[in-house]
């Protein structure tokens, strides 16, 4: 039986760590190297493969503080990591309705360059549902935190944490359809203005948490990259789903073959219109 972990708990944890992985990184923010791995060829568009290529250092580095912090109050949960690091091959092997998942940096290729926003991401999800995450946004000062049932919070710096909350009728039409979903970008235009760039879940997401986007639509996205912030867009009152209009569930490692978020119900059925319509070609 697996022992019930406390969400703010597990943000006790972890924020003292993130705050200080988000400190560290502003240092080197568009002056780290980009040291390589193996692009994913899975992934459609050369922007695409590219961005899943950049590693640095720090990616490293902050995985293994993070989840070093995790694993001394929590070694029995699950790990869904990005990267191929000794602490995530600590949690090998462990069987728990419980799993820490982490991108240690969500937009690595925005980081190495110093050209957009960029995040770092842990959350605790329990029995495929996030429960809990704490996203920053260094080059910004951000930091977003939620527990599932107890809103979305943002902090600026030292200033006092206000609740994200979204209106009833977005403030904007602005949306986020991925280079690897650019078939839908134009059945989607007689409602929204989509964009494909800066890329990042976690941007998306925390974007349209605070108000400035009003939809998301991309393809082949792992649960590490949406799985932290998805809690943050979902207790400020926006819906993610996947193509069939379900709940995300992130208890395994996988890749949504298609992930969308939105904030409003009619948005939601107005993308989900809108993948039906670009599967077949309409608006191309």
């Amino acid at each position: 039986m697996t022992l019930r972990i406390d969400p703010q708990r597990f943000l006790d944890t972890v924020l003292p760590v993130v705050r200080q992985c988000a400190a560290a990184s502003r240092v080197f923010y568009g002056e780290v190297t980009d040291v390589g791995k193996k692009a994913d060829r899975s992934l459609t568009g050369e922007h695409a493969q590219q961005a899943s290529s950049v590693l640095t250092v720090l990616d490293a580095a902050f995985q293994e503080l993070i989840l070093g912090a995790v694993h001394a109050r929590f070694p029995g949960i699950r790990c869904i990591a990005e990267e191929r690091t000794p602490m995530r091959r600590a949690f090998a092997g462990n069987e728990s309705d419980y799993v820490v998942i982490l991108d240690p940096i969500d937009g690595t290729l925005h980081f190495q360059r110093g050209d957009a926003p960029y995040h770092v991401c842990v959350g605790l999800a329990h029995r495929g549902r996030m429960v809990a995450a704490a996203i920053a946004r260094p080059n910004e000062d951000k930091l977003f935190t939620a527990i599932r049932g107890q809103g979305a919070w943002l902090q600026r710096g030292r200033r006092p944490a206000r609740r994200l909350r979204l209106p009833r009728s977005p403030r904007t039409n602005r949306a986020f359809i991925s280079t690897k979903a650019r078939p839908f970008q134009a059945p989607a235009r007689s409602r929204l203005e989509p964009h494909e760039a800066p890329i990042g879940a976690a941007l998306v997401l925390t974007q349209l948490a605070e108000g400035t986007l009003a939809a998301y639509l991309t393809r082949q996205v792992e649960i590490y990259d949406v799985g932290p912030p998805s809690l943050i867009a979902e207790e400020a009152g926006a819906i993610c789903f996947l193509a069939d209009g379900r709940e995300p569930n992130y208890d395994r490692r996988r890749k949504f073959p298609y992930y969308m978020a939105a904030a409003t119900t009619d948005l939601k059925e107005f993308l989900l219109q809108v993948r039906r319509d670009g599967l077949q070609g309409k608006g191309t």
